[in-house]
């Protein structure tokens, strides 16, 4: 097994190397961002090596102090922190997916058995940030109570510190299993990866919605009348759900970990064994559904589509104002392209669930911060949902050709003029933020109906002049840094080239700042809204006019990445 696991460790560092070294027809550009995006994950986890380090000595000083230590302050802290690294083993192969997804196919033509297999994809799950920075302290704790001379209770902690390793592993290689079992099927995929989007933020949502302020003395009466019911037996639904809530708490696995190292450190070894069989089974129970769910995947590697009927277009005409046929039909290719994809609908989406969350609290809070920082309520909140769309847009706009794959070649191989697909691509994406940006303005006025009109009609002349500023660096980027991505995922996969996104962001900030600054002007130190309106729309007709001319200059750079682009599969 040792020889099997070595082998696909090297080969994995091949992957890697073959990805920074290989050239073939690329240029040096195109290499350098291959470099960078196979690098990046390099630098993160440099960048946490600072932080495990302190983990260790925290829990190196957590270890030495806790025998005899009734609240001992640090171990306490580090069993918050293991434990969310288990909610994070849940969740985090969905919203960060690190584990690669399983080649069950290629994996079957491999002389070796399906457990060795499954220890080897499930092994995966050490490179995940939350685990990695739950091992340095589980190794600092028996470290700690072996200088301070508790033996016994070291021996305990590393017992324990390995099972709840392996119990994190199991459940973090469940999850990602059950993940690629799940959107294996491309329609049930998407659905979930819908759901994701919009339940997990309301989950979010609900502690701001339910909780309420009170003063101090209220919240001190409330108290000693909860604990007179428990006092008398008598406890609300609410209550009942939470004791019992604290009770399963106590069964979490990290949770057990603590007990049994707690134990064993206060001299009471025989308490330990308890938790560790606890934790030993939960452990086995984990690696036992994940070897199902890895084994299912293996006697099933296909993927799962539904069959679909093709649309004719060859009829359909499309028609923009102020765009040719070409431009008009891909900007149309470009929405329907984020309308038939989770990634593009997540896009149109995710703006609409922030704006709903923000929505809400101001309802709630009717002189909250929202109001104290805004020229309007309601004036802000449409701006920052507006806001929202444009940045939401990042991963189409600074990745706009890639996102096509081998339909790009299809499109170069079009009577098409460069600045036609570069306007339309611009235009699409424009569309696709505004569609959300319009239901927010639309959503805000119709809730709070505040301030003056003419700043509510301001609104959408600075969103045109502040997309219509960036669209040109957006393409530009987009030609320098592609990135072949999976349109399917809502995760890393989908996202822009890192250089891409960061250049791109701070192209779109800096072009919301005129439309920014002569609304703020004109608003808060001439006192016009009106003059606001007519000055952001003479800058938007600047824009208009400037944007044009440099996707001349943008064409240029798109024909010399041509056949770069091209090879994006």
């Amino acid at each position: 097994m040792l020889r099997t696991l070595r082998a696909f460790a090297w080969m994995r560092w091949r992957v890697l190397m073959n990805s920074i070294e290989r050239t073939g027809t690329r240029d040096t550009l195109e290499r350098l961002s291959l470099a960078v995006e196979q690098i990046g994950p390099l630098i993160a986890l440099g960048l946490l090596l600072p932080s495990a380090a302190i983990l260790a000595a925290l829990g190196g000083y957590a270890g030495y102090v806790l025998p005899g230590a009734e609240r001992p302050l640090a171990f306490n802290a580090l069993r918050i922190l293991l434990g969310v690294a288990t909610a994070f083993c849940i969740v985090g192969p969905i919203l960060l997916p690190t584990m690669e997804r399983t080649s069950a196919v290629r994996l079957l033509l491999l002389p070796i058995p399906p457990r060795v297999l499954y220890v080897a994809q499930a092994s995966g799950a050490l490179s995940d940030p939350w685990l990695l920075l739950a091992l340095p302290p589980l190794l600092g704790i028996p470290i700690g109570l072996a200088l301070h001379g508790a033996f016994a209770g070291a021996v305990v902690g590393i017992l324990a510190g390995l099972l709840l390793a392996s119990t994190l592993v199991g459940l973090s290689a469940l999850a990602a299993f059950v993940l690629h079992l799940v959107v294996r099927d491309r329609r049930r995929g998407e659905l979930v990866t819908l759901l994701v989007v919009i339940v997990l933020p309301m989950i979010g949502l609900l502690p701001s919605l339910l909780a309420t302020s009170k003063t101090r003395a209220e919240r001190r009466t409330e108290r000693v009348a909860r604990a007179e019911r428990l006092a008398r037996g008598q406890e609300t639904p609410l209550e009942r759900a939470a004791r019992l809530g604290a009770r399963a708490y106590m069964l979490l696995p990290s949770e057990l970990a603590a007990s049994a190292t707690r134990s064993a450190a206060n001299g009471s070894a025989a308490a330990a064994v308890v938790p560790l069989t606890g934790l030993t089974v939960t452990a086995l129970a984990f690696h036992g559904l994940a070897f199902a769910v890895f084994g299912r995947l293996l006697a099933a590697p296909g993927s799962v589509s539904r069959r679909q009927t093709a649309a004719d277009t060859s009829s359909r005409r499309t028609w923009i104002p102020g765009l040719s046929r070409a431009e008009a039909a891909v900007a149309y290719a470009q929405v329907r392209l984020a309308l038939r994809t989770p990634r593009g609908r997540s896009i149109l989406l995710s703006p609409l669930i922030v704006f709903a969350m923000f929505t809400a609290l101001a309802v709630q809070q009717r002189h909250g911060d929202l109001d104290r920082l805004s020229l309007n309520g309601g004036l802000m909140l449409a701006a920052f949902g507006a806001a929202i769309c444009l940045l939401s847009i990042l991963p189409f706009a600074l990745n706009q050709f890639a996102v096509d794959r081998a339909g790009l070649t299809l499109t170069l191989l079009s009577p098409i003029s460069d600045r036609d697909l570069l306007i339309g691509k611009a235009v699409g994406n424009g569309l696709i933020a505004a569609l959300p940006a319009l239901a927010c303005c639309v959503l805000a006025f119709a809730i709070f109906h505040d301030g003056p009109l003419a700043l509510w009609l301001n609104l959408v002349p600075a969103f045109i002049a502040t997309y219509t500023a960036a669209a040109p660096a957006a393409a530009a980027l987009s030609a320098t840094f592609p990135r072949s991505v999976n349109l399917n995922s809502i995760g890393r996969g989908s996202n822009a080239h890192g250089l891409a996104t960061f250049a791109g962001m701070l192209a779109m900030l800096v072009a919301g700042i005129p439309a920014a600054a002569l609304t703020f002007a004109f608003t808060r130190i001439v006192r016009a809204p009106i003059l606001a309106l007519v000055f952001v729309c003479g800058w938007c007709l600047l824009t208009l006019v400037g944007s044009r001319m440099l996707f001349g200059a943008v064409a240029r750079i798109f024909e010399r990445r041509r056949e770069n682009l091209a090879m994006i599969k």
